[in-house]
């Protein structure tokens, strides 16, 4: 005895595993030494691994962390040294990590165009 499955049903239940059209893939859109404009997609995440850096924001779309360009410019990845508070109930998930040196990578923008809105204090 067989089960026969109409060609039909089987595409309906396929639409059902896709994910949405609009929901962008998890992971590295942009890497380091890239040029992004303002407003571009740099990661997205479920967990914070990448953490938002100089230039960058963060923004959370329908359970997806997303970090996007605050600016044009190019983009740095860095890997920073963190102390965290152990204080914050948040934080107490890294508590039995407190004798390793903990370090977050982090996204950065550089801007193209610096600000002329400086001045200049002392000359080398």
């Amino acid at each position: 005895m067989y089960l026969k499955v109409s060609p039909r049903s089987v595409q309906q239940f396929r639409s059902l595993l896709k994910p949405p059209k609009n929901i962008p893939f998890r992971g590295i859109y942009r890497n380091d030494g890239e040029v992004v404009r303002k407003n571009d997609l740099l990661v997205n995440q479920f967990k914070m691994n990448y953490h938002p850096g100089l230039n960058v924001y963060f923004e959370n779309d329908r359970g997806e962390r997303l970090l996007r360009a605050y600016c044009d410019g190019i983009v740095r990845i860095t890997r920073e040294k963190c102390d965290p508070d152990l204080e914050i109930e948040e934080m107490k998930a890294y508590e039995y990590r407190k004798d390793v040196e903990l370090y977050k990578m982090t996204f950065n923008v550089v801007p193209l165009e610096l600000s002329n809105n400086h001045n200049l204090v002392l000359e080398i």
